[in-house]
């Protein structure tokens, strides 16, 4: 407030001395032009001077205003435009997403003209297009996108292939994945439609070569990867013109997970096996796997190995039969006996085969030894024991 006051006071003093200076000595000026003249003090030419300069600075300032005006109206409208086109696109995504193909294709394709359409907004179209049913559409969708040369003639062809793979047609996917470039063979979307048509086609060594290539990049679930592996190495295990060596191979190749307890893929590779009588190749590959497991396909497969090749598993059978007396280690060691004419060695591991795991499996294998020797009695007795169990 003292502030205020000292300023009022230094006002009315310059006030006074202007007032005094104008009064004393108002001065004197003359315009003249043409035969105008204009006789005024030299005040109240400069007030008038002011007076002119502010008028013209706010007619300035008027006229820039009015002319700006359409400018920010044009650019205000055309934010509001854009902001609408774009929530219209995410409106289309979402139903893409959500699986509203009609809806999808309805906001995507008819919102802003073809040529102000982005990439992904076309693409997504021609895919909601496809998946309402609209095949023949959609693919004249893609021809026309391929002729306006606004988007990558790979994309375009990964694009195609999907839509060709979704309706089961092979050979024109098939055409469309050899037209990609190197480049974009290898990216995850072109590598998970060809191992859908190597799937398809049967092509099992395909389909293992890009497995871990689709595993990394996350485009298909753990659970569709798992049955695509089981089902491919099972594929390529059963081809007909596959050698032992080649079976092999295929089993020291194939994942871990083939490999666990109750492998169906160790079945498939005893039942090549013993299918071509490659006894040595047998021999070798259950010495192998007895390291690890033994199950009752391994000691199964003992019974049909000559008599040489079975005594060289005779040793892992007797650890077996400590560590896991009930996985068919002494029906096994039944058979080696056997095949070393050692009866009495033989019924004896019968008999702890059964006591071991006392199935009808068991019972009726016993009784079929009992009756090669001869003895229909306890074969007989055997075959009750085993219908009784069938009853439980």
């Amino acid at each position: 407030m003292a502030r205020f006051s000292v300023y009022l006071v230094l006002l009315l003093v310059l006030g006074a001395a202007l007032v005094n200076g104008i009064a004393h000595d108002p001065g004197y000026v003359l315009l003249a032009w043409g035969g105008w003249q204009v006789e005024t003090s030299v005040w109240l030419a400069l007030g008038t001077l002011c007076i002119s300069m502010g008028f013209l600075w706010l007619l300035q300032r008027a006229l820039s205003s009015t002319f700006h005006v359409p400018a920010v109206l044009t650019r205000w409208l055309g934010g509001r435009s854009e902001r609408g086109a774009q929530q219209h696109v995410e409106k289309g995504l979402v139903a893409f997403f959500e699986g509203r193909w009609e809806l999808a294709e309805k906001t995507l394709r008819k919102r802003l003209p073809a040529d102000q359409r982005s990439v992904l907004q076309s693409l997504f179209a021609v895919l909601a297009t496809h998946r309402r049913g609209q095949r023949q559409r959609a693919l004249a969708l893609l021809d026309q996108l391929e002729a306006e040369d606004k988007v990558p003639q790979d994309i375009v062809s990964i694009v195609r292939a999907e839509c060709h793979v979704e309706a089961n047609d092979w050979k024109l996917a098939a055409r469309s994945l050899d037209a990609l470039s190197p480049a974009a063979t290898n990216t995850p979307r072109a590598q998970k439609l060809r191992a859908e048509l190597a799937y398809a086609r049967s092509d099992w060594p395909i389909v293992i070569e890009l497995l871990p290539a689709l595993r990394e990049a996350y485009v298909i679930s753990d659970g569709v990867a798992a049955v695509w592996e089981r089902e491919a190495w099972a594929g390529v295990m059963m081809q007909n013109d596959s050698s032992a060596s080649t079976l092999w191979s295929l089993w020291k190749r194939a994942p871990e997970t083939q490999k666990a307890a109750g492998s169906a893929l160790w079945a498939m590779l005893i039942g090549r096996l013993q299918q071509q009588s490659e006894w040595g190749a047998l021999t070798k590959a259950l010495q192998d796997r007895f390291d690890h497991y033994c199950e009752p396909v391994s000691a199964a497969a003992i019974a049909v190995l000559p008599r040489d090749a079975a005594k060289k598993l005779k040793k892992p059978m007797k650890r077996w039969c400590s560590e896991d007396p009930q996985s068919g280690c002494y029906a096994a060691l039944a058979m080696i006996a056997q095949h070393e004419n050692d009866l009495t060695e033989s019924e004896a591991m019968w008999r702890k085969a059964f006591q071991c795991k006392p199935s009808a499996e068991s019972a009726l294998r016993w009784a079929k030894w009992c009756r090669d020797q001869g003895n229909n009695d306890q074969a007989a007795r055997l075959e009750a024991d085993a219908i009784a169990v069938l009853r439980q």
